[in-house]
């Protein structure tokens, strides 16, 4: 399969380039794109990934890296069969990132051809505290933004309308949240930040 590489043109050549470094870096190519002024516009990386799936599988294959394609939800990406380069996440944007993802749950009857969830920074910190309670209090606003950077980093949200550290901001919670927190974690994951967070008061009142 990998001789179909020698067949490439030019710009087939620097569009597998492109392809396999978006996929190492961001973890997800998604099918559609958010562009200011535009809307939302069709990805040419995701109808490249589509064409050329084997050859691009088998070539990250080498790397140990898999490649899995969601059709139905829209994206690709890649897991390390050594599970190497796992993104690790603090204890505030891992309850931001399950957040996400509940809001998405809640919203999938609701969500339109494109499939995006849309909420607000302000929302996003209402429920993680108050609704869902995964942590006991808001973080601050530069935490926000730093989780709020990685995840679109990674194609898991993507910025509407403002920046990051405005309460005020919109995003779009793509598919791909799907993907990066499986309903069988969901559940269990949220409940064992709750958890922290009672141990964690516990100690306090005890110190006072």
């Amino acid at each position: 399969m990998l001789e179909e590489l020698a067949e490439f043109n030019e710009q087939q050549l620097e569009d597998f380039r492109t392809v396999c470094n978006q996929l190492l870096s961001n973890t997800f190519v998604v099918r559609s794109l958010y562009v200011p002024d535009k809307g939302r516009v069709h990805n040419k990386y995701y109808n490249f990934l589509t064409i050329h799936a084997e050859v691009i599988r088998e070539y990250l294959s080498l790397s140990n890296w898999d490649l899995y394609q969601d059709d139905v939800n829209g994206y690709f990406y890649v897991k390390n069969t050594n599970e190497a380069n796992r993104l690790v996440l603090n204890k505030v944007q891992t309850g931001l990132l399950l957040s996400l993802r509940l809001f998405y749950e809640e919203n999938l009857n609701q969500l339109g051809l494109e499939q995006d969830a849309v909420c607000s920074v302000r929302d996003l910190l209402e429920k993680v505290v108050t609704e869902h309670a995964i942590l006991r209090n808001n973080p601050n606003m530069a935490e926000v933004k730093k989780a709020l950077t990685i995840f679109a980093q990674h194609n898991l949200i993507q910025v509407l309308e403002g920046r990051l550290n405005q309460p005020t901001t919109k995003l779009a919670i793509l598919p791909t949240i799907i993907a990066a927190v499986p309903s069988e974690l969901l559940a269990q994951v949220a409940e064992g930040l709750r958890k922290d967070d009672e141990v964690e008061e516990a100690e306090e009142n005890t110190l006072d």
